[in-house]
């Protein structure tokens, strides 16, 4: 029994041992996590600050990762940024309309077997009021960048719109396409197609009396461009139709940058859409009538795409039995006509296409008659080549004389 409990005691007073060894291989995590918008600077600029360890070994050698996540569960799936430092501090440039989590670990640079520290956090809440909505910024053209967006409140009031540029310019209101309804800006700047930077976006107003602020960010929209709406011209060659697109000039891409989407029909069939290059064909088909649009798409080079152009037509829709009809009603029209033609033409010369025959009587009649004739006359050449009928005896002179009627 003794022999047991000895053997019980020796194995918990090993697990303690290795339990005491395993915490003490961990360093210890920094104190003091702390964080400072430094406004002074810009409205995005976030200073992240903290203390050394407490117990730490003089001869140990840390460095500190910093994590930032957006929202407030710091959900291990949404790192945003995540650095090394060997100071006690770091500046990040963030916007807060999700929230934020930052996280610190100690982490060994030269502490023997020493392992990072367990992680130290604190959440920065988002803005309580959200400003506006649906905030989409496109590359324009040269230098310059639309922005638009929608209200979220009616009654705010003194809205302004900023942007930010890091490392480049400092914090700029934009141009207002419409000063009395700000829901459209442009924004100009030299730095967008040589900076990898992300943009950074501010707006203030006042709500119900209280000052607020919303800010935003999002990647250089250097490849997120928005393109003019195309012209389509439809032309056709021989037996195939080619669909021109006549795209206004972006002259900092070139043409590798571009794809084109036509969506056409036909004989009131339902639209195809196909995507080619600035000039597609498709087989013609007479009897149909073709109706086409075209979309400029930004593909190759980014993302971003035009309206679609105005619908062209070309050609007409012919009947789709015609060939049967023109078969039973034209053709038996034309035979009818030329039966009439006909009827009338042999009634008007029936005399010499249908010559009157003579009675056979009289020309057995004669032909006995001439039999009796002597044999000179019927050696005579002629004769013998025409046959001359009896003339028939007619009385001319005829008279009627009428009735006598006596009366008594």
């Amino acid at each position: 029994m003794c022999r047991y409990w000895d053997m019980y005691l020796i194995i918990c007073f090993s697990v303690m041992f290795v339990g005491v060894e395993n915490v003490s291989d961990r360093l210890p995590p920094p104190r003091n996590l702390n964080f400072i918008w430094q406004l002074y600077t810009s409205p995005f600029t976030l200073c992240v600050t903290w203390e050394k360890p407490e117990g730490l070994d003089p001869d140990c050698k840390v460095n500190y990762t910093v994590e930032v996540r957006l929202g407030q569960d710091c959900p291990p799936n949404n790192l945003l940024q995540t650095i090394k430092t060997n100071d006690l501090n770091h500046t990040f440039y963030v916007s807060n309309e999700n929230g934020l989590c930052i996280i610190v670990k100690t982490y060994p640079e030269n502490c023997g077997n020493k392992d990072q520290s367990s992680p130290i956090k604190i959440t920065i809440p988002p803005l309580p009021v959200t400003l506006v909505r649906n905030l989409s910024c496109f590359y324009y053209s040269g230098d310059r960048m639309i922005c638009t967006w929608d209200s979220a409140a009616d009654d705010v009031q003194d809205l302004r719109f900023y942007y930010w540029l890091p490392k480049n310019e400092s914090v700029k209101e934009c141009s207002y396409l419409n000063k009395t309804k700000k829901t459209e800006c442009t924004i100009y700047s030299k730095y967008f197609k040589h900076s990898t930077d992300d943009m950074f976006y501010l707006f203030n107003g006042t709500l119900k009396g209280i000052p607020v602020n919303n800010t935003f960010k999002d990647k250089n929209p250097w490849n997120k461009a928005k393109l003019n709406t195309p012209k389509l011209k439809i032309v056709r060659v021989g037996h195939s139709l080619h669909f021109q697109t006549i795209r206004p000039q972006f002259n900092d891409y070139g043409e590798q940058c571009f794809g084109y989407k036509y969506i056409y029909s036909k004989c009131n069939e339902e639209s195809v859409e196909v995507e080619g290059h600035i000039n597609h064909t498709v087989e013609y088909d007479p009897a149909c009538k073709y109706r086409a649009r075209v979309q400029n798409i930004f593909k190759n080079c980014g993302e971003g795409e035009s309206e679609l152009s105005e619908e062209v037509e070309y050609g007409e829709n012919s009947h789709p039995n015609l060939p049967g009809l023109l078969a039973v009603v034209i053709i038996p029209l034309i035979v009818s006509c030329c039966l009439i033609v006909s009827l009338v033409l042999l009634r008007r010369n029936k005399n010499i296409i249908l010559p009157k025959i003579p009675e056979p009587g009289p020309f057995f009649k004669d032909m006995f008659n001439n039999n009796i004739r002597t044999t000179e006359d019927l050696r005579s050449p002629a004769f013998g080549r025409l046959y001359v009928p009896t003339e028939e005896f007619v009385e001319s002179k005829i008279s009627l004389e009428p009735d006598t009627t006596f009366l008594h």
